[in-house]
Formats: structure tokens, sequence, C-alpha cells
């Protein structure tokens, strides 16, 4: 039984041999190496991979810009070498390898960097309005946005973690300051940092240059309801810039009543505060002046620009002052509505061209006595600061007209000497009523003296021309001295504007004046003939000459009639004219009627119920003997003609007979036949009885008088002083 068992044993061993003969045992998928990270720089490389594979290989890339040599082969010991492309992107990259034997994998990562870049657009000039600026940015990095400690304007709205292509935002505040303004901010990041600047321009256009003159009481501007004087202060400030702007601006500044006796502001210095645009020309506090309708202003604010002036409408000044520096802005709106910006910042050299109240000097030039003497003319006026109001017989306004030896004249001197009160003759073998004088050398020919009364207000006066005579003499430091003393009578007028006199009081003048250059104002010669207008020198239309008649010129008031009358039909009678000169040699008056369409609106001043500021209606108006609605009319008051061409150097007055004048937007234009009297035609030399007017030009008519009353209107009716034939 033991035998049995023993050969059991050995059959099996022999089987098991021979079953592993015939069946050997498959070897696992194997790799010597492990997955890693390359880290290659940003240029092109070629990076190794070494491992052992023990069976077929593949290796296959992920990227474009990672491309192995081999892609694939038997068992054994492999290099594959990769061939990495140089990093042109402006962000780090990476990508993978992958071997594989058989199911066993190993990737490899390839990290290739770049260079450290922030990138963004640079600036910026900007105009001075708050804005965001917008700043294109990429970057592979952290970065910060930090505004400059002296750049508290410029603040940071947005920015963009890295890493990103995108924008950087920041705000800017609106430039408020005169200059233009420098600010920066600076964009970091790790071994980066840039500064950016901002240079904002500012809202004013800067002067360079800046000098004043206080030039006193230098206007004749009254309450036209009270007839008083406004006793203000003018300070002219002159501004220049470094592009050859010229900038002027007339400040008021009006004196305070204390104790009955007028505190001015101190004359060494300029007004603070906010100064509007005085529309009323009358110079309120507080208000710079401007050129207005009435021509009143001897000095106004004005602008050129490249050699042009500009004439201003409206806009604000203010100044202000710390130590002897000023701050002035100035807001100017010219006529078509432009906005002009500027300021200044520092000192101001302010001179003082006062004396007494202000002189104004004019040369009259040869032209007085052309034919004649040749004597030169000149003209001198003063206004002059109450002081003591007790004293009843203090002098507000004084002028003079004297004559000067012949011969060439420097106008940058008033003539010193004894000039004594006479008559200037009129030629008579030349029969002019203007213009041409015998007058000889130290005659005085007229002397204008107003007081004060004792509320402040003015009381004009006649002169006794007996013992009146002017004295100038020259002032050691230059200045003239002008000595007047005269018996003078007040005058005014009752309800029925008859004169009142006063009694004769005695005045005394003595007032050293530092006179600049004069001024050639006289008129130049024209001889009488036709004419063709093409300027107006000075404003048209003022309260002086702009009369509204009524809206109906039929039966009046007080019973009368104007005939022929236009009964019953609504319409507005005007008369307006100029009394600038038309060429520097004519005046004209012009009465007309207009339809119902113009209403009288008491507007010129608000406060003041006798002046209406509203143009005279646009149109045109033709020469009629009929009073009828478009008609230009032979109106006259009274005596005087209402309706007349002047040539203010002869004197010679004609009248209208045909023709018409058109208003259009500010403008007038002429087509008239006029005719002068035979009286006025008596002796002249060369004055033909009739002339043709044509041409046109500036023309505003408005500021206009209610001259409705019967009192005013009494003595209206329509009748030519010539034939109309």
């Amino acid at each position: 039984m033991k035998k049995y068992v023993l050969l059991a044993v050995a059959a099996l061993v022999g089987l098991a041999v021979v079953s592993c003969k015939q069946k050997e045992i498959e070897p696992e998928d194997a790799l010597s190496i492990a997955g890693t990270t390359i880290t290659v720089g940003k240029e092109a490389a070629s990076p190794a991979i070494t491992f052992t594979a023990n069976k077929a290989w593949k290796a296959e890339s992920d990227s474009q810009w990672i491309a192995p040599d081999k892609t694939s082969g038997e068992a054994g010991n492999v290099t594959i070498t990769i061939a990495v492309s140089e990093n042109d992107t402006w962000a780090e990259r990476s990508g993978k390898v992958t071997v594989s034997v058989g199911k066993v994998k190993t990737v490899f990562t390839i990290v290739q960097g770049t260079e450290s870049i922030l990138e963004s657009a640079f600036a910026f000039s900007i105009s001075p309005e708050a804005q965001d600026i917008a700043i294109p940015v990429k970057t592979n990095l952290q970065y910060t946005v930090t505004p400059a400690a002296d750049s508290p304007w410029i603040t940071v709205v947005s920015t963009k973690a890295a890493p990103q292509e995108g924008t950087i935002k920041v705000h800017v505040a609106a430039n408020s300051e005169l200059a233009p303004r420098t600010g920066s901010f600076v964009v970091a990041a790790p071994g980066y940092s840039q500064t950016y600047t901002v240079v904002q321009s500012a809202a004013w256009i800067p002067a360079s240059a800046a000098e004043a003159i206080y030039i006193g009481n230098s206007q004749s501007i009254y309450d036209n309801e009270t007839w008083t004087i406004n006793l203000h202060q003018q300070y002219v400030v002159k501004l220049a810039t470094e592009d050859g702007d010229k900038v002027t601006v007339v400040l008021n500044k009006k004196g305070e009543l204390k104790d009955g006796v007028f505190s001015f502001f101190p004359v060494d210095k300029l007004p603070q505060g906010s100064f509007e645009v005085d529309a009323t020309g009358k110079k309120v506090d507080g208000t710079f002046s401007i050129m207005s309708s009435t021509g009143e202003e001897k000095y106004y604010t004005g602008l050129v620009i490249d050699g042009r002036e500009l004439t201003i409408y409206d806009g604000e000044v203010v100044v202000a002052e710390e130590n002897g520096n000023y701050i002035i802005t100035a807001i100017l709106v010219d006529a078509v509505g432009t906005q002009h910006n500027y300021s200044y910042a520092g000192p101001v050299a302010l001179s003082n061209d006062f004396c007494g109240g202000n002189a104004e000097v004019n040369w009259k030039n040869t032209y007085d006595t052309h034919f004649t003497t040749k004597a030169n003319g000149w003209y001198v006026s003063f206004y002059h600061p109450r002081k003591n109001p007790a004293d009843k017989n203090e002098v507000a306004y004084s002028s003079f007209s004297f004559f000067s030896a012949p011969g060439d004249v420097n106008l940058e001197e008033i003539p010193e000497g004894t000039y004594t009160f006479g008559a200037a003759e009129a030629d008579a073998s030349l029969k002019y009523k203007n213009g041409i004088l015998k007058a000889n050398p130290g005659l005085l020919s007229d002397v204008n003296v107003s007081l004060y009364n004792e509320a402040g207000g003015i009381v004009y006066t006649d002169v006794t021309p007996e013992g009146s005579k002017l004295v100038i003499t020259k002032n050691a430091d230059g200045t003239k001295n002008f000595k007047y003393s005269a018996t003078v009578t007040p005058y005014s007028y009752d309800e029925s504007y008859n004169k009142v006199s006063g009694s004769p009081v005695q005045v005394s003048i003595d007032v050293n004046v530092p006179v600049g250059k004069a001024t050639d104002t006289q008129t130049h010669p024209s001889e009488d003939g036709d004419a063709v207008i093409t300027s107006l020198e000075g404003a048209a239309g003022s309260v002086y000459i702009g009369y509204w008649y009524g809206s109906n010129i039929g039966v009046l008031e007080d019973g009368t009639t104007m005939k022929p009358a236009i009964a019953d039909t609504p319409c507005n009678v005007f008369s307006i004219g100029s009394n600038s000169s038309f060429n520097g040699a004519w005046s004209a008056f012009f009465s007309i009627v207009s339809d119902a369409g113009w209403t009288y609106v008491k507007t010129y001043p608000a406060n003041n119920p006798r002046y209406s500021s509203d143009p005279v209606p646009d149109g045109t108006y033709t020469f009629s003997a009929e009073a009828k609605i478009g008609a230009l009319l032979p109106l006259r008051s009274g005596t005087a003609s209402r309706c007349y061409i002047q040539n203010t150097y002869s004197g010679t007055t004609y009248y209208p007979v045909s023709g018409s004048i058109t208003l259009d937007k500010g403008t007038i234009s002429m087509d008239l036949v006029c005719k002068a009297t035979e009286a006025a035609l008596e002796g002249r030399p060369v004055s033909p009885a009739s002339i043709h007017v044509t041409g046109g030009s500036d023309f505003t008519c408005s500021y206009l008088q209610d001259w409705s009353a019967v009192t005013r209107v009494k003595g209206l009716s329509i009748n030519s002083p010539v034939p109309l034939n």
C-alpha cells in the first residue's frame, strides 16, 4: 500500500513540470522614470527626457509649441528631445508631453516663462472739466495704481487683477484753478514702476501782466428822475496774455454818504467782490461798465483778440486780494454769445488818474478856426467829488472851452496861460453856424458850472461873463493847475418848464490835474453835398433824443389836433436819431409811424418809469406829408424840426422831401432827397439846395423817453420847413 502512495506523488510532480514548460508568464508594462515638471525660459529650448521601457512606447504633446523629436519606439533605453518654441506671448504658459507604455503613462509638464510685463497707454493732456480716463492695460503681474500725494484731484476708479488684459480707470476732478495744473499717478508691480503725468488745462486763460488806473468820477451819469449825479468811483483794470490778448475791465464802486460827506473807497487798492455787467449805463455799485447804446462811456470793458476788438455784453468779474496780491477772474460774453474766461494772480500796479473828480481833455484842433485865426481849440471838463456839504456853493462840475496859439500842438500838454471870457465870432463871410469861428489865442469862449444842492443833487447855473477868466499853470510835479472864479446864477424849471433863476453866488475852482493825452473829438470838415453813409461814429439812440409820442397821433388830450391826423387808428409815433456823427460829419433825426404792434414798456432802468429799452420797430418808412402807418413824417414840435439831416461841420440843415429809411436788426439804410431852407443857404459859398443821402450803417434805436404826456406833445404838428413840391 505504501508503494502505491509514493508513485502517485511522483506522477503529480511530473505532471507539473510538463505544464510549466507548455505556458510562460507575460511581464507587466513598465517605465523606468516618473513624471516631472520641466521649466524653461522664454527663449526656444530643447530639454531631453530619458527613460527605459520594457515594451513599445509612444510620446504625445498637447501643445503646438511643444514638439518631441520621437513620438514612438521599441522597448529599451530611450532619449527624447523636446523642441520648445520661443514664448512670444505676454503670459507664462505650460504644456504636457505624455509618454506611455501600454497602460502605464508618465506626464511631463513643460513650463515656459516670459519677461515680467505691465504695458499701458501713455497719456495725457486733457480739458478742464471733470472726466474719467480709461487706460488700456495688459499684465501678468499683480499691480497697484497710486495717485501722487500732490495730486488729490486724481482718484482711482477701477483696476483689474493680474493676469488680465483690460483697463485702469482714474477720475480727474474739474480744474477750478486759475492756471493749468500737472499731476501724476504711479502704476507699480514687482520689479516694475511707471509714473504717468496728467496735464489738465484751466477754465481760465492766464494773464501774464496786469495794471490798473483809478480814474475817479469820470462820467456824467445822472438819475434822470431826480437829476442827481451818481458819485461813483471807477477803476480801469488792464490784463494781457502771452498770446497778445488784451482785456480791459472797468469796475464801478460807489462812494458812501457818511455824516453828510461822501467817503470813497481807498484809491491805493482795487475794490474786492463780484462785479456784474452794468446794463443800464448808470455805473451802479458793484458793476463793470460796457459800451452802452447811449455812448456815454469814456471807459468800458472790452476784449481785443488778434487785433480785433470784441463788444462785451455780459459776464462777471471777481476781484480778491491778500497781502498785496490779487486774484482776478473775468468771464466776458461777446456780442455773438461766445464766452471768454481770463484770470490773473499776482500784484497789480495801481496808478491814480484822479483830478478833482476827473478831467476829460479834448483838442478841438484847427478845424474850429480853420479859415480864420487858426487858433487851436481845447475843451476840459471836471467832476468834483463833494467834500463839504455845508458849503452851498460847492462846485460839482465845470467845463471850459479856450483857444491857444496857432500851429502844431503837443497833445500831451495842455497849453499854459490866462484865458479871458468872450464870444467866439462866426465868420460873417462864410455864414457857417458851426465849425468855423474867429477865435484869437487867449479866448475863453464857453464855461459851464454846476453846484451841489443840499441833497447832493446837481444845480445848473448861468455864468456871468464879466471878470471871468481861467489861469493854467504847470506845477513842479508836472501836473497842471486850473484856477477859475466867477459869479454864477443857479436856475431850475417849474412844472410848466419855465426857467426860474435864483440869487447869484461866487464860486472858485482850484484843481491840480495830472492830465493825460488829449483826445481829438472835433467834427472834421465836410462840404455840403450828396453823402453816402457808411459808418456811425458812436452809439445811436439815447434817452436824450429817442422820443415816443404815443399810440395814436390823432386828437390830443388837450383837445388840439395834429393835422393831418390818423383818426382812431392804433399806431406808434417815434422820433429817433443820433447825436453822434455819420461819417464823422452828419447827424440825423427822423420821425416815423409804425403799427400798433409795439407796446411801451417802462424798463430802463427798472425803477425809472420814464424810459423804455425796447428797440424801435424794424421796417421801411417812406417819406409822406400825411400821417399814416409806415410814414417818415416832417414832424415838428413847436418850431423845432424832428426830421432832418445836418452837416455838423458847416451847420447846414437839410430836410427830407422824398425817399425812405429802413431799420433792420440794428442797422439803418437811407435813400433820401433833402432840401435846405433859403435862409440857411444865404451867403454860403458851397451849399447846394438839394442833396441825396444814401448808404447805411449800424444804428441801434432804443432807450426812448415817454413824450405822450400833454405838456410834451402840445405843439406837435406835421409841417416841413421846406417846400415839398
